[in-house]
């Protein structure tokens, strides 16, 4: 079948492994990989790929299809499915099904350190996914919409079971295709919501009634538009009737791109939010991830493209941004502390999913950073969720091989929960891929380092052979 012309799909086999020092994979070799790569290293991997080709005969509804598999042989021995999806498409707009490897935001995707509130470190999740995928245009050929609305499943995990994800998003682009500048702007909103808590509380907590997380229609209107506390109702926790139901979290992009001859510029903020204190006052303005990206387009070009970002989560709405204190601006919540990005009461898994961070995965879950840094029990996803790291990624080619190369180096406070003082670390992974034309396929190599006081220091490598058929 694989040898036929005509088929309408690509097929890929991949099969490698995985050796460190510690026995734990380096940062930059399995961060933002949809959790297709174990967490320990000294394991052999066997992945198979099988997607379809763009339809070009038809004109309307035109399906597309991808499945991924992973397994996993060693001291995590397991099956990792990261892809597994039925996309239908009707002229502008697509319906989604299933697991889809996607990151949403605006800035570079191909060389970030990972958009900070779905950065594809963290395997899919299972959906219903309804949108406009791709710019379309809107009232005028200046104004581009792009757009999507979810419902998902985030299943039994450590802490809460059978409960959802609300997700949806809307980004707006001023300016035609073919224009040399362009603006961009945008929010996406995420909340978990329903469920069943698998941890016990005593009676007098408030945080949960009869034994679960509210789901019905009223909870999900308020999941849609959190724009308002509820009233009062001896149907609801304390908890819910105080805060918001379920544990939203979202961020506001904004950025502009400059298409040159030669280079393609992208300059770009996502700024973080928590419905609720830092979403209604905005206090946080200075935390988020701060991007810069060139592409060099000239075939020829030994740096195809290089990415220096910054990433900021000091302030969680603890104290006024510059450029509040500027203008004089105290804000609806000035003073009440918010401090607790990816984390929840609720939710005790945070923001995640099968143990891996969804959102940028420089906010490393407690199991993953040296004992003495940790909490030491199960009541938060991560205690280093204050930090301030900055990122370098290159993409670059010697001859026929393709490198790609990433580097971090931050400064991690800790939370404000459980303040420990502050760990710097440095984080480096280069990964080549090498030409095999003898066996008509890829050789990828990669290394990797750590070396600081958050995460324990270790060398790793992996190596693998990859061949597609088209």
């Amino acid at each position: 079948v694989f040898g036929q012309s005509s088929r309408k799909h690509v097929y890929s086999m991949e099969i490698g492994g995985y050796y460190s020092t510690n026995n734990k994979i380096p940062f930059w070799l399995r961060s933002n990989q949809f959790g297709a790569i174990p967490g320990v290293s000294n394991t052999l991997l066997f992945r198979q790929n099988l997607c379809s080709k763009p339809d070009t005969s038809r004109k309307r509804f035109i399906p597309s299809y991808g499945f991924d598999m992973a397994i996993v042989t060693g001291g995590q021995a397991k099956v990792v499915i990261p892809e597994a999806y039925y996309n239908l498409k009707y002229k502008n707009w697509a319906l989604l099904l299933g697991r889809k490897k996607q990151i949403h935001g605006f800035l570079d995707s191909t060389l970030s350190s990972g958009s900070i509130t779905w950065s594809g470190n963290a395997l899919p999740i299972p959906e219903i996914q309804i949108g406009l995928p791709e710019y379309s245009r809107f009232l005028s050929n200046r104004i581009y919409l792009k757009a999507h609305f979810s419902h998902g499943w985030f299943g039994n995990q450590t802490s809460v079971k059978k409960y959802y994800l609300h997700q949806k998003s809307l980004y707006v682009r001023l300016g035609k295709p073919e224009s040399k500048i362009k603006l961009y702007g945008g929010m996406l909103h995420n909340a978990q919501w329903g469920g069943i808590p698998k941890y016990k509380i005593p009676p007098s907590d408030p945080r949960y009634i009869n034994g679960k997380f509210p789901s019905d229609l009223y909870t999900y209107l308020n999941i849609l538009v959190p724009v308002t506390n509820p009233a009062p109702d001896s149907i609801y926790a304390d908890f819910d009737l105080e805060n918001r139901f379920g544990n939203h979290i979202g961020q506001i992009d904004m950025g502009g791109e400059i298409n040159l001859e030669k280079y393609k510029w992208l300059i770009y903020k996502q700024l973080i939010f928590e419905t609720g204190q830092t979403f209604s006052s905005l206090t946080n303005l200075d935390d988020g991830l701060y991007g810069v990206s060139m592409q060099i387009k000239e075939p020829e070009a030994k740096i195809n493209r290089v990415v220096v970002e910054f990433l900021h989560t000091t302030n969680q709405g603890i104290y006024r941004s510059g450029f509040l204190r500027l203008i004089g601006f105290y804000g609806r919540h000035y003073g009440r502390n918010q401090n607790f990005y990816f984390n929840h009461m609720q939710y005790l898994d945070g923001w995640s999913y099968n143990d891996l961070t969804i959102g940028t995965p420089l906010m490393i879950p407690n199991p993953e950073i040296r004992n003495e840094k940790s909490i030491g029990d199960d009541s938060k996803f991560t205690n280093n969720n204050r930090l301030k790291v900055g990122y370098f990624g290159l993409q670059s080619k010697i001859n026929s091989v393709k490198l790609e190369t990433r580097f971090s180096y931050g400064r991690n406070f800790g939370s404000p929960f459980n303040n420990f003082g502050y760990a710097d670390q440095l984080s480096f992974g280069i990964k080549a891929q090498i030409p095999a034309p003898y066996w008509s396929g890829t050789i990828n190599l990669g290394v990797g380092i750590e070396q600081g006081d958050l995460i324990y220091d270790n060398y790793g490598f992996f190596a693998s052979f990859r061949k597609v058929w088209k």
